[in-house]
């Protein structure tokens, strides 16, 4: 899928869902071809984009970001597709991944 936003000077491409995952084993996946897991900023600001665009998410469910929950050492933030919400969820629980990677432009 090629929703891209600028973010920070840089532009981004969201992949498709990759599946459902706990977040110790996304952040610890070695990906392909330069794509990531979004940081929550990087996340959101791609959804925002691509509601933006019209965009339909077959997936509503929260889909992990690289980034720790830090009032809680045991979570992670997530954000929910069906509204665009973060949120925080227990790194053990299984939630859906998508991945980032820089655009070269």
């Amino acid at each position: 899928m090629n929703i891209e936003t600028d973010y920070v000077g840089a532009s981004f491409e969201l992949s498709k869902p990759v599946g459902l995952m706990k977040w110790s084993e996304a952040v610890a996946t070695e990906w392909p071809d330069g794509w990531r897991m979004p940081t929550l900023s990087e996340l959101a600001s791609l959804y925002s984009e691509a509601i933006k665009a019209r965009h339909k998410f077959a997936n509503t469910s929260g889909v992990w970001s690289a980034s720790l929950y830090d009032p809680d050492p045991s979570g992670a933030w997530l954000v929910y597709f069906a509204v665009g919400a973060p949120y925080a969820n227990d790194k053990t629980n299984g939630n859906a991944v998508r991945l980032v990677r820089e655009v070269k432009k």
